[in-house]
């Protein structure tokens, strides 16, 4: 749960720089079409858990309810669904579901496991600062 409504909670998930500077992410950047468009695709390079590069694409966007990605590295697709859900006082529940199919040749299927979840909470986690930092310019104003 943060603190905003769901545009700003979107707008959090969507700057990508929050990835990035802490040892996890290399790399996160859009390599073809519109950011968050459907159609469009970014390319991640994972260093932690496990060293991986993640080519995703947009499957639907519907801002600043819902994105869907189709992720595919090291063997595995991962269908990642992301939905914002408005709260009472202007806070939102954000979820992350994530369906992966196939099999690694580099990893272990537990290790495939944890690198999906551990992902997954930091894609939450790093929103929660952003979403603070909304919150307080909503309530300076």
């Amino acid at each position: 749960m943060v603190p905003v409504p769901p545009v700003l909670a979107f707008r959090a998930f969507c700057d990508l720089d929050r990835l990035l500077h802490r040892d996890i992410y290399a790399e996160a950047a859009w390599i073809e079409g519109a950011p968050w468009r459907m159609g469009s695709r970014l390319r991640y390079v994972v260093q932690k858990p496990v060293a991986a590069v993640v080519s995703a694409l947009v499957s639907s966007s519907d801002p600043p309810y819902s994105v869907t990605l189709l992720n595919h590295g090291l063997g595995i697709t991962a269908e990642q669904q992301v939905t914002f859900h408005a709260q009472s006082g202007d806070s939102t529940k954000a979820r992350i579901l994530v369906e992966a199919r196939g099999t690694s040749r580099e990893i272990s299927e537990g290790d495939v496991q944890h690198a999906i979840e551990f992902l997954a909470h930091d894609a939450l986690d790093t929103m929660t600062p952003l979403c603070d930092e909304f919150a307080g310019r909503m309530a300076e104003s």
